[in-house]
């Protein structure tokens, strides 16, 4: 028997085996980096996307608090995870001088905390209410005075039957005309709803 012959054989199998192994390792190094490099992409388009998008919501909000007499702040009540809504937050608003952020107190709050109120937010296209004594949530009346709101409305924004969030004014004791609110709150939401980017969870 060669044993010489027979061990140049496994030498040269283990070559090639190993050889074999070194390229499928090297070609999938090469398809995991490609597919990172392609996700580092990604991520870095959609936060510049999400950038973009948010100066432009702050653009409109800031509008609609320039434009409408009386408003003391202006922001977005947003539920997520869209897709089982269990919270509501706030990640964009914008104050008049002096007012105090709604931001922290509304920030992961449960839905279950405000279930009167996020039922009216996400039930109503157009919401007005008048005074305090409006809100039946008590909850969401007990934020109001907190926060110094005398009135508030609210415009709903949709995509399909998905319900994306509010757009919210609140507003001093002042009397306010309504028709005109509700027709610059309906022009915001057109611009803001297709922007709207989802909170992180």
């Amino acid at each position: 028997m060669d044993w010489q012959g027979i061990a140049a054989v496994i030498t040269a199998l283990g070559v090639i085996v190993l050889g074999w192994f070194q390229y499928n390792q090297q070609t999938k190094n090469k398809e995991t980096d490609a597919r990172l490099k392609r996700r580092e992409e990604e991520d870095k388009e959609k936060r510049n996307a999400d950038k973009v998008a948010s100066q432009n919501i702050y653009r409109e909000l800031w509008s609609l608090l320039h434009k409408l007499d009386g408003a003391l702040r202006v922001y977005i009540v947003q539920p997520h995870p869209l897709d089982r809504a269990k919270f509501i937050s706030i990640q964009y608003e914008v104050l008049s001088e002096g007012m105090v952020s709604i931001m922290p107190l509304i920030h992961r709050m449960p839905i279950s905390n405000l279930p009167g109120f996020v039922v009216e937010l996400e039930s109503n296209e157009f919401l007005f209410w008048h005074s305090q004594g409006e809100v039946k949530d008590g909850r969401a009346r007990s934020i109001m005075h907190q926060i110094g709101t005398d009135q508030m409305v609210a415009v709903r924004m949709k995509d399909g039957e998905v319900w994306k969030g509010n757009i919210v004014v609140d507003f001093d004791s002042n009397a306010i005309d309504a028709e005109v609110v509700q027709s610059k709150l309906m022009e915001a939401k057109t611009v803001i709803k297709y922007m709207l980017p989802e909170i992180e969870e």
